[in-house]
């Protein structure tokens, strides 16, 4: 007969092992001796739970509950999606992949792998998911993993797509039957969409579906587009390389007139200067009178190397001064020469014109003086205003002259100054004594000098004329012009 277990009772407070109320399931277990395993522990009996009196033992309710689901209970896998740091790539190969696209912000490796560079700082490896989704993901992954990925809108930068942002816009109603549709169409999410015109000499990866009832884009009517209602402006639409399905960006491709853009860096210019150049804009962008795929792209391409202060792979698109076409002069009494003015109103861009109003103090003390460095310095801080480096003039008191540059573009520019009233500019034979060799150095100096030689020597250095415009017919404004070589 085993022995009974001698009873030891209680120290005054101590606190027993178990809680109140709950039930005890197995022996005591003490910290194991050495040389005893489980099974050398000797065989305590179980402690026998107390009935609860509130309770009758055959009504008791059962401690646990085990309940069949249906078969056609849906069970979902809760996960948990890494961080976005996850992904993020070493700097050391970070450095190795080539710079991003201008055009998409991609960084592509010849092995077909794409990256992008995040807001945060990180660069993450992007891939579709079988929705067509871009994601980040690990190297080693077939199917990304990481958090759903977006480009910010006009930069090169991409950014996390934030939980919720749901986005729909009125191109969900631009879908055309298929009675309208062509081989210039595109599909995505099963809706076919019409394009503006792909530009036959770009190879390029963008397409912007539009609005079915809008005409082609010519200058004016995409510009009483952005100004009267901006989100029935087209979208641009990227192919997903790894499964061939398009995908729309629903930012705006622009978030302002295309006059707004070229007054944000330009402010000083006269409104019809701001027309003619923001029209001269768009036909070079899409080498045409109206909008392509390409072209538009290239716009938006240009409004950002102005906010980033980027060097533009078509300097004559970032720089109005670049867009004048050259004024030839005429032959005049004797052997001087005459340069027609343009009037403030003229149309397409021949000169560019920029209004007094908004510079009024600055013209007011212009007009008072006559003095040759009162116009340089007049005319520098305009230029200055204006988002261009000027050299820092000479004393010269005659053939008063600037030589300046623009970031974006390595031309530069050799401007003659003039007091003009009326609608001619007489230049005399004399004229040329300011561009003798040895009278350089003293009239803009040598640092102006030498850029401008260096300018010349790569043909890029750009002849101006500019100055004050008094007319009695017109608005007087300060005016600027390109103009043949002086020297010839």
């Amino acid at each position: 007969m085993r022995p009974k277990n001698p009873h030891h009772p209680k120290n005054p407070g101590s606190t027993d092992v178990n809680p109140p109320g709950r039930r005890e399931t197995g022996p005591d277990i003490l910290p194991g001796l050495p040389g005893h395993g489980l099974t050398d522990l000797p065989d305590l009996p179980l402690r026998p739970s107390l009935p609860d009196p509130s309770h009758p033992p055959e009504t008791r309710p059962p401690t646990i509950d085990i309940i069949d689901l249906p078969d056609e209970t849906p069970i979902s896998r809760t996960t948990v999606e890494p961080p976005i740091s996850h992904y993020y790539l070493p700097p050391k190969l970070v450095e190795r992949l080539p710079a991003p696209d201008p055009q998409t912000g991609l960084r592509s490796i010849i092995q077909g792998r794409q990256y992008v560079d995040l807001v945060d700082g990180g660069t993450v490896l992007l891939a579709s998911d079988p929705q067509g989704h871009w994601r980040a993901g690990q190297p080693s992954e077939l199917v990304p993993s990481g958090p759903r990925l977006e480009r910010v809108e006009g930069t090169l930068q991409w950014r996390q797509v934030q939980p919720g942002n749901t986005v729909t816009g009125p191109w969900k109603d631009w879908g055309i039957e298929a009675r309208h549709y062509s081989a210039a169409d595109i599909t995505v999410d099963g809706v076919r969409y019409k394009t503006v015109p792909i530009d036959a000499a770009a190879d390029h990866p963008i397409a912007y579906i539009k609005n079915p009832s809008h005409p082609i884009y010519g200058f004016d009517l995409f510009q009483d587009l952005l100004k009267r209602d901006p989100e029935q402006q087209p979208r641009g639409a990227i192919q997903v390389p790894s499964s061939g399905h398009w995908e729309i960006d629903p930012g705006l491709p622009f978030d302002r007139t295309l006059t707004d853009y070229v007054a944000s860096y330009f402010p000083e210019l006269s409104e019809i200067s701001l027309l003619n150049v923001a029209r001269r804009q768009f036909a070079l962008a899409n080498r045409s009178e109206t909008a392509t795929n390409a072209g538009l792209t290239t716009l938006r391409q240009v409004f950002n190397d102005w906010k980033t202060r980027n060097l533009s792979p078509r300097p004559e698109l970032v720089d109005p001064l670049l867009m004048l076409p050259v004024i030839r002069t005429t032959a005049g009494k004797g052997t001087s020469r005459i340069l027609g003015l343009p009037t403030p109103t003229d149309q397409p861009l021949v000169h560019l014109a920029y209004t007094p109003h908004k510079f009024h103090r600055q013209w007011d003390y212009l007009l008072s003086t006559q003095h040759a460095n009162e116009l340089k310095r007049f005319m520098r801080e305009l230029l200055i205003r204006n988002g261009y480096s000027v050299f820092e003039p000479t004393d010269a008191p005659s053939y008063a002259a600037l030589v300046f540059r623009r970031t974006g573009h390595d031309f530069v520019f050799y401007m003659t100054l003039h007091r003009v009233h009326g609608r001619r500019m007489h230049i005399h034979e004399s004229a040329k004594d300011a561009f003798v060799p040895e009278s350089l150095p003293g009239l803009i100096g040598y640092p102006a000098l030498r850029a401008a030689q260096d300018a010349e020597a790569a043909g890029k250095l750009i002849w101006l004329k500019g100055g004050s415009h008094i007319s009695a017919d017109h608005e007087s404004s300060v005016f600027i012009v390109r103009t043949e070589d002086p020297r010839l």
